[in-house]
């Protein structure tokens, strides 16, 4: 009897285990008490100044937004390729009209068996081209055809993307026509209801349905037919410009976070125009506003504020009641929603927004509810409870301790550049120009007037400041150490601007035609192009720095030269090469 109770006991005393388990994971409904370091709610002073145990890594400015640098730095050296086949490619770039269009860059994209082959050229006058394509570098691949396409672009936009072609064996290949699309502009002002300007304001355009996306990024050109979306900031008169839109009907909405919002779209018609003109209004709805101060009462530039909704603090209980989110809540004038894209919504118990120069944040279209406003700048956290929407601005007060601040200038020019990217870097690092890091113009830049940045309270490391904006290499500084109380307000950031070049090469004063040129920084590719007809070449937007410059003949002949690029916007120079082993 007793073997025959044995299972039944065993079973039971896994169910009971089991649901003591189950019983420790069950939401515990009892009201939480938030215990602020020391500090009990009955003691918590009435600013809510308290340690919180925040995670820091939420209070990152950088990290609300992707890096717009990118590394593109070769793993290996430049080892030119054995094959020295090269040909020249032909062709014309036209409007959609049929006339040809001067002074566009040119590029050549080989594929399939021609996947490393490239080449670039500008037209001339008629629009006509011819240049050299070559490959720098050779990898195995087991296509058999080759084949290859021309893309054609010009600085206000215009971009053009041929068909890919077959390319037969030869010394020279026609390509068909490119038909250069021109690039369709949206500008306008951003202004309060009052019809004060707003600076820094972030317009976004949204296409109302599929549109044509010529780009020339990745390994070959492409031309899709996608929704599109962009992003850019207002400068410090308000005013915006949406370049290189393609050509279709959009939806701007735009967020000017102390000043306002507006989410219900305006619509602007680019589907027969080539531009258009739209001023927007933003306006104040439902609004947590404030500011962020020291110490002393002055304004904290680049703060991260929390604005949490307390009823929605609790995970277990969002869950059971099912999460609200701004659509859910916030309806437009119309009753629809003022979102379209579910994805891009974000639940109301928390949201997050930068301070701007002025310390000022705002949070738009909230529901009623019981906020906390919450912000950390190193060890210094403050907690401000009892927040509701359309009150007076509130005032969230941290204790700085340590900064680092300066003002960000044009080298060439001197003047304050105030579209820029802040970010501070761990270590002791290089701080001169790299040519393989690469700004990407897609990024988000916010606007600092007058170049001016902070950091407030930064970490007491080995640190360094790095500064980005597009048209200009990235620009960093090391600042070491920072001592306890050490405010550093002149670590001053020069950019260099990226240069157009002109160059012309030449061997005992003769110009070099169609060859193929590369560029090389610390032995690896950094920009590489092709002569023309007269031994010109020409290569857009390249860093500051000092290049030494490799080519090699179709008889296997090395010329070598040096290079030294200027920080100014564009420069002609001369390279003389000399024969090396």
């Amino acid at each position: 009897m007793s073997q025959k109770l044995l299972v039944p006991l065993g079973v039971l005393a896994l169910l009971v285990m089991a649901a003591l388990a189950v019983w420790m994971l069950l939401p515990d409904d009892t009201p939480r008490v938030n215990v602020a370091g020391d500090n009990t709610p009955e003691t918590r002073p009435d600013n809510g100044a308290s340690p919180l145990d925040l995670n820091p890594d939420d209070f990152q400015a950088e990290k609300l937004t992707p890096d717009p640098v990118v590394s593109e730095r070769p793993p290996e050296p430049f080892k030119p390729a054995p094959n020295s086949r090269r040909f020249v490619v032909s062709g014309r770039v036209v409007s959609p009209g049929g006339a040809g269009i001067a002074n566009a860059r040119v590029q050549f994209f080989g594929e399939q068996k021609l996947r490393d082959w490239r080449g670039a050229g500008y037209t001339d006058a008629g629009g006509y081209y011819r240049m050299l394509a070559w490959a720098p570098d050779l990898r195995g691949t087991m296509a058999s055809d080759s084949y290859g396409r021309v893309a054609a672009s010009t600085p206000d936009g215009a971009l053009g993307v041929g068909e890919s072609t077959l390319v037969p064996d030869g010394p020279e290949v026609a390509m068909p026509d490119v038909v250069l699309a021109e690039g369709r502009v949206i500008e306008g002002q951003v202004l309060t209801e009052d019809g004060l300007p707003v600076p820094g304001a972030e317009v976004t355009a949204r296409s109302s349905g599929r549109v044509e996306v010529a780009t020339l990024r990745g390994r070959t050109p492409s031309v899709t037919t996608r929704p599109y979306v962009t992003t850019v900031i207002a400068d410090s008169d308000g005013r915006y410009r949406l370049r290189h839109m393609p050509g279709g009907e959009y939806g701007l909405t735009v967020s000017g976070g102390y000043a306002g919002e507006e989410l219900a779209q305006t619509r602007v018609d680019l589907r027969q125009e080539t531009s258009g003109w739209q001023d927007l209004r933003v306006r104040l709805t439902n609004q947590v506003r404030g500011t962020v101060v020291d110490q002393a009462g002055q304004p904290v530039a680049g703060a991260v504020v929390q604005l949490r909704l307390k009823a929605a603090d609790d995970e277990d209980a969002a869950a059971e009641d099912g999460a609200k989110t701004t659509a859910d809540v916030i309806p437009r004038r119309d009753g629809v929603r003022r979102f379209d894209d579910a994805a891009r919504l974000q639940p109301l118990g928390r949201t997050a927004c930068v301070t701007d120069a002025a310390g000022r944040f705002g949070f738009n279209n909230r529901p009623e509810g019981d906020y906390e406003l919450v912000t950390r700048l190193g060890e210094s956290e403050v907690l401000l409870d009892g927040v509701m929407i359309n009150q007076a601005d509130y005032r969230l007060e941290v204790n700085v301790n340590t900064l680092v601040a300066g003002i960000v200038r044009d080298a060439q020019t001197g003047l304050p550049v105030e579209s820029f990217d802040a970010r501070l870097l761990p270590g002791d690092g290089e701080t001169g120009v790299s040519p393989f890091e690469r700004v990407n113009e897609d990024g988000r830049f916010a606007l600092h007037p007058g170049g001016a940045y902070l950091f407030a309270n930064p970490p007491v490391r080995p640190m360094r400041v790095r500064i980005s904006a597009p048209g200009y290499a990235p620009g960093v500084v090391n600042i070491g150490n920072l001592g306890d109380g050490e405010a550093r307000r002149n670590v001053d950031v020069e950019l260099a601007p990226l240069c157009d070049l002109t160059l012309r090469l030449s061997l005992e004063g003769r110009g070099l035609d169609l060859e193929p040129v590369a560029l090389l920084f610390d032995d690896r590719l950094a920009y590489d192009g092709s002569t023309d007809e007269v031994g010109m070449m020409r290569l857009p937007e390249v860093a500051p720095q000092t290049y030494r410059v490799r080519l090699i003949r179709a008889d296997g002949t090395k010329l070598e030269g040096e290079l030294t690029v200027p920080a100014r916007r564009d420069a002609s120079l001369e390279v003389k090469l000399v024969p090396v082993k």
